[in-house]
């Protein structure tokens, strides 16, 4: 995965485009496509706002990352948490069932109108398919039944700057039924970034894509790195999710994560 994150930060060279017309979107057999193509095993996806490309992953609520299931998450009751976080807005509303996890990958790591999110991964539980047992390399199933509900990850990427505008509206159309985020850093970093994108790309989206209202500033939205520094600034040396992994959930990156 690397590989192809060290390519697509190629973009940061890039100055904002001229927006006196609306950017041509590349065509299939265009260099840049087949480059993410041949390294992200993936499908091209069409909606109005153009061309983008989405890698899909299915994982069975038993499967283990660290030390427990997916389906923990389904368990946990969110307002035992809300004393951590009393801004979060982790009322009655909130359900982990409904929520949207995100991250992005993004061409720097400032803000202002030339930094992009080249890749936007949304995480969500739904119903699976019947049969659907795929199961990333690394985990387990604590148990053998099919689960009728899966953690879904999509992963929207822009092979190029003109694509922006079907990544987020893409977006749009998978976050219009979500109840609330789950990031870590993402109050400080991912939400305003992309509202941003939002506002940059208003004059190219289709008219019936707007932000969803999940992004909007006062969404309801845990950000977990805030209450993980109040449960354990003390006892661990760093906060980085990598530690926190590490040391809290027993869970080690590989190259390819």
């Amino acid at each position: 995965m690397s590989s192809v994150l060290d390519r697509l930060r190629r973009l940061q060279s890039l100055r904002p485009q001229n927006f006196s017309a609306e950017p041509e979107l590349p065509r299939r057999g265009d260099s840049a496509a087949g480059t993410l193509d041949a390294l992200v095993s993936g499908e091209e996806i069409e909606n109005p706002g153009g061309r983008c490309w989405l890698v899909t992953e299915r994982y069975p609520v038993e499967t283990v990352r660290g030390r427990l299931p997916l389906g923990a998450l389904l368990d946990t009751t969110p307002q035992s948490i809300a004393p951590l976080y009393p801004n979060a807005g982790l009322g009655t509303g909130f359900d982990f069932s409904q929520v949207a996890f995100i991250d992005t990958e993004t061409s720097g790591l400032g803000g202002g109108a030339g930094v992009y999110a080249f890749m936007v991964g949304v995480g969500t539980f739904e119903q699976s398919a019947t049969g659907d047992r795929r199961l990333e390399i690394g985990t387990s199933p604590v148990a053998s039944r099919q689960s009728s509900i899966a953690f879904t990850v999509r992963q929207f990427f822009m092979r190029h700057p003109g694509e922006e505008s079907a990544l987020l509206t893409a977006l749009t159309e998978l976050l219009g039924e979500r109840s609330g985020l789950v990031t870590f850093n993402g109050r400080t970093f991912d939400a305003p970034l992309l509202r941003g994108r939002y506002q940059m790309n208003r004059r190219f989206l289709p008219g019936s894509v707007a932000l969803p209202p999940v992004l909007a500033e006062d969404g309801a939205h845990l950000d977990l790195l805030h209450p993980a520094r109040r449960l354990w600034k003390r006892r661990l040396a760093s906060c980085s999710l990598s530690n926190l992994e590490a040391q809290i959930l027993a869970l080690h990156r590989t190259q390819e994560d």
